[in-house]
């Protein structure tokens, strides 16, 4: 039995977070479309199907106490995953496991949520047939289910290319990076032959030389799988209907503020949509969108107006970004909000006081609401956990951090840190990560924060790096030190 069932297994994933899937984004969310869910409930108990290298899990169980569950058919993400939940002592059982194979296990807990990132349209129809069964019995009710995967109509042009570079990558000798870039330097001849295909969709000259600078990690991950599905939102949503699932609404928080991103003319033509499912379609051809975050709720309960407000006064938030990084958008009015966030040293606040501070009188209740969601979209604003939940999780945090601090100096990048403040993950570069090392290993200044950096970046211009120390430790370190990640 070929236990990778067709999924790329020669070049392991990326480290990469992912973080749509942290707990408290994932009730956001749900408030904010208006639909009570039992995650107000700590802990939570926690299913990431398909973790790859487990980064986000690993993460999100160390900084968000609950009992997590997570699998993999590959045993060294396994193996990464399980070693990182070890260094937080988060008690996460990671294990490697298909879903043919964690389908069939007796006594399986229920759960509170389960999330399946990135794999849905890389998978067979038997295996997303596993999925829904899986979520079929295993959510509780008022449980959600994170679903992500590629969509109709954003991939209809690059279909046909991407499956003219498999057919050629399975008929070609090597290792799969050999395969992958002779895939592509065929692809690129048939565009140098004026293949008119390439004439009638010119914009996939321009996607082709995108991918050729991608890792090979990435693209085979992406595009060289047995099964790749985009598939239209109807799809999805009929069979999740179909296993008693009801659609909340998108995952990306901004696509929660009502027209957002839309001309004048979308956003008159979507409100006259009234179906839900021909309104997603309609708003995913406005946008040509190519990828959906989704959520789903076992029995979803409506809250009344009222109810929702009061949900989304007692919300609270803490800026990731300092004011001066924040980027702004025309359509929502953001500047009174991030004055009141910014005062008391960027101490956590809930809506309810954001409301009540002097820099937002007058301001009304539902373009505060907005301007959260927008922020929150963008990574400069997160929901806070209480300050007894950051307490609890604090101690595993710092341990895996520090493991992740080691590994960076190994030359080993993951991409984010773990925050007891936010219950997730914190973006990280490479450099940011070697920085805190650095600091963490008792260099005080920024020169010694670039030379210890240095050790580890060997390629990398001295000036340069130092420059980058110094703008790390006048605007990151700030924002950091109040996360509880530095």
């Amino acid at each position: 039995m070929d236990r990778s069932d067709g999924y790329v297994q020669e070049i392991d994933y990326t480290h990469g977070y992912s973080s749509e899937l942290a707990p408290g984004l994932v009730e956001l969310a749900c408030v904010a479309a208006g639909v009570t869910t039992v995650l107000r409930n700590r802990p939570l108990r926690y299913l990431e199907m398909a973790f790859g290298q487990g980064v986000s899990i690993a993460i999100h169980a160390a900084a968000c106490p609950g009992e997590y569950t997570g699998f993999d058919f590959n045993p060294a993400h396994a193996t990464n995953a399980r070693t990182l939940a070890a260094a937080s002592g988060s008690g996460a059982e990671l294990t490697a496991e298909t879903f043919a194979e964690f389908v069939t296990r007796k006594n399986l807990s229920q759960f509170d949520i389960i999330a399946l990132h990135g794999t849905w349209s890389w998978i067979s129809a038997e295996n997303r047939a596993r999925v829904v069964d899986i979520v079929r019995r295993l959510l509780v009710p008022g449980g959600v289910f994170f679903v992500s995967y590629n969509c109709w109509p954003g991939w209809a042009t690059e279909l046909p290319l991407r499956h003219l570079m498999i057919q050629h990558a399975e008929r070609s000798e090597g290792s799969l990076e050999q395969r992958i870039d002779a895939a592509m330097a065929f692809a690129q001849s048939l565009i140098e032959a004026d293949a008119k295909f390439f004439k009638a969709h010119p914009g996939l000259e321009q996607w082709l030389a995108d991918m050729r600078g991608r890792s090979r990690k990435y693209l085979a991950h992406e595009y060289f799988n047995r099964d790749w599905h985009p598939m239209p939102f109807s799809e999805v949503e009929g069979v999740l209907r179909a296993a008693g699932l009801g659609f909340v609404g998108s995952a990306k928080l901004s696509d929660r503020i009502e027209g957002f991103g839309l001309t004048a003319a979308g956003r008159a033509l979507t409100r006259g949509v009234t179906d839900p499912v021909l309104r997603e379609t309609t708003l995913d051809y406005l946008v040509n969108r190519r990828f959906r975050r989704d959520l789903f709720v076992n029995q979803p309960t409506a809250l009344s107006p009222a109810a929702r407000e009061d949900r989304l006064r007692a919300f609270s938030f803490t800026l990731l970004q300092l004011p001066a990084q924040i980027k702004l958008n025309e359509e929502v009015s953001c500047a009174p909000f991030i004055e009141a966030m910014a005062d008391g040293g960027f101490a956590p606040k809930t809506l309810a006081q954001i409301e009540r501070h002097g820099a937002c009188a007058g301001v009304e209740f539902a373009d505060l609401v907005k301007a959260a969601l927008y922020l929150t979209s963008e990574g400069s604003l997160h929901p806070a956990q209480s300050r007894e939940v950051i307490e609890q999780a604090a101690p595993r945090c710092a341990a895996l951090n520090a493991a992740i601090l080691e590994r960076a100096r190994r030359g080993e990048a993951i991409a984010a840190l773990a925050s007891p403040v936010t219950g997730a993950g914190v973006f990280m570069a490479q450099q940011e990560l070697l920085f805190l090392g650095a600091r963490a290993a008792g260099c005080t200044s920024a020169e010694d924060w670039a030379c210890l950096a240095g050790e580890t970046l060997t390629e990398s211009d001295p000036e340069v790096l130092l420059s980058n120390a110094r703008a790390f430790a006048r605007i990151r370190m700030p924002v950091l030190q109040a996360l509880r990640v530095a």
